[in-house]
């Protein structure tokens, strides 16, 4: 069986003609590496600095209730939700007769903003864990982030596997089609994009046998002196059910040679 040489150019030259595809596909990959993966890297490192209670529910259940005393309170002013800041509350307690230190983050302006230094506050403590029980914790999600990055991801990766199975097709038959001959019936100019002509290419349909198919060139000089009707070199599958236009440039390119063709 035939199989012809291929580089990467050719591979790139078959991916660039489809230039939507080729860029919502990037796009979403390179959005999720570029812009939300240091974006949640950031906000997971700005979540990570605040206090966080992990036993938050077992204290409020099984803690002994007790007093403490505010030594604290200061605005994480990197954080604004509705023109509110998050606060952390610092506050001392008598842990079987040892002052403790417990800091606890708080997002309820209602009620934070009438607290100064020196207030006595409810909590409860356990195994030298606190929580106040006037307050619910605060914690920075940043689920949404990886979820939104998830999402762009996944689409960038479904549009590449698209793109990469058109792209095959076309390269099996590089590889390993059998030269033959196709009618023109109609070709189709598209100009790519409006500036830099990126993508800019022509779709061909021709007939073979009883099939009649479209295949995408960007190699122009294929269809010189040729017009409806005429015949031009095309590349079919071994099974015949699939075909491809001859890549004159290409067989140029990567030395095909007569002992190469089929």
């Amino acid at each position: 069986m035939t199989n012809r040489k291929i580089n990467f150019k050719t591979i790139w030259q078959r991916a660039k003609i489809r230039p939507i595809l080729l860029l919502f596909a990037f796009q979403g990959i390179g959005f999720a590496l570029l812009l939300f993966l240091p974006m949640a890297l950031m906000m997971n490192s700005l979540g990570n600095s605040l206090p966080f209670v992990e036993n938050a529910e077992k204290i409020k259940s099984d803690g002994i209730k007790s007093n403490a005393t505010i030594t604290g309170i200061k605005g994480i002013d990197n954080i604004t939700i509705n023109g509110n800041n998050p606060q952390i509350l610092t506050y001392e307690f008598d842990n079987n007769g040892e002052k403790t230190e417990s800091k606890f983050s708080v997002f309820e302006p209602e009620k934070t903003d009438n607290l100064k230094i020196g207030d006595i506050i409810s909590i409860k403590h356990l195994s030298g864990e606190s929580i106040p029980t006037e307050f619910k914790q605060y914690s920075f999600s940043i689920d949404f982030v990886y979820y939104i990055a998830g999402v762009v991801f996944s689409i960038g990766l479904i549009l590449c596997f698209i793109l990469y199975s058109r792209i095959n097709k076309e390269i099996s038959l590089y590889k390993t089609g059998r030269i033959m001959e196709g009618k023109i019936i109609s070709i189709s100019h598209y100009k790519g994009f409006t500036f830099s002509k990126f993508g800019s290419s022509m779709d061909v349909h021709y007939e073979y046998g009883n099939n009649v198919v479209k295949s995408r060139t960007n190699n122009f000089a294929l269809t010189n002196n040729k017009s409806i009707g005429d015949s031009i070199k095309i590349l079919v599958s071994q099974d015949g059910n699939s075909s491809c236009l001859y890549p004159e440039l290409i067989a140029k390119t990567n030395s095909w040679k007569e002992n190469y063709v089929a």
